[in-house]
């Protein structure tokens, strides 16, 4: 029985970003804008003032909802030559290659962002992204260049 390697497209970055920043972040900031309700407002007029509070609970709102609808909605993808297999770190899907209905990147210099675009909704949605180790995906193409067609941009 013949074994068919899988290529991890994702990039390291995808579970640093996804699941520890968020959660560091969370902790850290949570405990923050918590240190402003428990403090007496007399001993400390800053961080007592309800004004502050305010400020800070929104902010850290704010960027919750900033990192939920883009970093957070990140994915790992590993790929083989019939299949994309898309993952949130807890539960894995598989899609057919042919079920891409089209790939888009966006780059921010840094890093390239990947957007799969499926013709129907899948279990996460009809649009998933995530951040290419671009070293895998050539070797990937490299190893199968009859995918190359449903990689086209």
């Amino acid at each position: 029985m013949e074994t068919i390697k899988q290529y991890r497209l994702s990039s390291n970055w995808t579970l640093f970003l996804k699941i520890f920043f968020p959660t560091f972040w969370a902790v850290f900031f949570g405990l923050i804008i918590l240190t402003t309700f428990l403090v007496d407002p007399e001993e400390n007029i800053f961080l007592g003032n309800p004004i502050a509070r305010l400020v800070g609970v929104l902010c850290f709102l704010l960027f919750f909802l900033i990192m939920y609808l883009t970093i957070m909605q990140l994915k790992r993808v590993d790929i083989d030559k019939d299949y994309i297999y898309i993952s949130n770190y807890f539960k894995t899907y598989r899609y057919k290659l042919v079920d891409i209905k089209q790939i888009k990147e966006i780059d921010f210099s840094l890093f390239l962002i990947i957007k799969v675009i499926l013709h129907q909704k899948g279990a996460f949605g009809q649009k998933m992204s995530f951040i290419l180790n671009k070293p895998t995906f050539n070797d990937f193409l490299l190893h199968h260049p009859e995918c190359h067609q449903y990689f086209k941009t």
